[in-house]
């Protein structure tokens, strides 16, 4: 993309997805200015500051697939995979980012669920989004982020960096640049491409926007520019808990209407999306046994060993 407005390349990134065909796998890299993008089932205004982004003159953008919120700016690159789903395997193209970076002198990898590493420090996070039999993966590389602005924008869980051992956000993550002066970002494109055929052994095709269908990136860009997309419901609920769970952090508002919850929302930085949004459904009515109605803590342990017994079911 030549573009660097986050719904227009999210639009692009769409659209490719929607029309990659069974015999292709797209590469797609991508950079967006000033921006924080959450992930599908976050609460837009508890993971970054939304006022002091978009007085900076920063965009707030809500992707498709789930994980937590990055910032993004125009030190970073962008990536996407996107194939059917018979040709879709991460492991194979978290290899292409690895060599890609590591032909570069550097000893990057994997490590947890869905980030790369440089001497314990995170330079990539991915996540992932499928629809029919078409996927999508897709993820950051931190080339010279400013840094100052990713904590000034982004508000991370305590919970998160507890579970680290960290106690900020700029002390677990690390620009490539930092740790080769010399390095460009267009080396890291270059060294993208050529890792990209090197896996696959076959020569890529460079594929021009403007062969692509205008007026259905249009429409897309629309979709993701769409405040009610981007912010989504704001409701203020009597009730808060969050917690870590093995496959992510999950807060939930709620009301209750006597030993009932009546109405609940539901954000979690986990990347099964339909997995959360399944739990406002398993939720909503459950009669919860409690001795005492004002014990916000034995309300939410009961709902807590819930979420444990379900979760093979979500």
């Amino acid at each position: 993309s030549e573009t660097y407005i986050p719904y227009h390349n999210q639009a692009l990134e769409e659209f490719l997805l929607d029309n990659v065909n069974q015999e292709s796998l797209i590469l797609y890299l991508w950079q967006n200015e000033r921006t924080i993008v959450i992930g599908k089932n976050q609460d837009a205004f508890n993971e970054c500051n939304i006022e002091r982004l978009e007085n900076d003159g920063g965009y707030l953008a809500r992707r498709l697939s789930g994980g937590g919120a990055v910032y993004h700016d125009l030190g970073n690159l962008n990536f996407t995979f996107l194939s059917h789903k018979d040709n879709y395997d991460v492991d194979k193209q978290d290899k292409v980012i690895l060599d890609a970076v590591n032909r570069l002198g550097f000893d990057a990898e994997k490590n947890g669920r869905n980030d790369l590493l440089i001497d314990g420090r995170k330079f990539s996070g991915h996540a992932y989004y499928s629809r029919g039999d078409r996927c999508y993966h897709h993820g950051t590389i931190m080339y010279d982020v400013d840094e100052e602005k990713l904590s000034d924008y982004l508000n991370v869980s305590m919970l998160k960096l507890k579970d680290k051992a960290v106690s900020s956000v700029k002390s677990r993550v690390v620009n490539l640049k930092s740790l080769s002066e010399d390095l460009t970002i267009d080396d890291i494109k270059k060294s993208l491409a050529a890792s990209f055929e090197d896996n696959y052994g076959i020569k890529a095709e460079i594929i021009g926007e403007d062969s692509l269908d205008q007026d259905m990136i249009a429409t897309l860009e629309e979709k993701y520019s769409d405040p009610a997309w981007r912010y989504g419901a704001r409701k203020e609920y009597p009730h808060v808990m969050e917690k870590k769970f093995d496959f992510g952090i999950v807060r939930i508002g709620y009301e209750l209407e006597g030993d009932v919850i009546s109405d609940l929302a539901v954000y979690s930085d986990s990347l099964h999306t339909e997995s959360i949004e399944k739990l406002i459904d398993i939720l909503k009515g459950k009669d919860i046994d409690r001795l005492d109605v004002q014990d916000p803590d034995c309300i939410q342990s009961q709902i807590i060993d819930f979420i444990r017994e379900e979760k093979d079911n979500v």
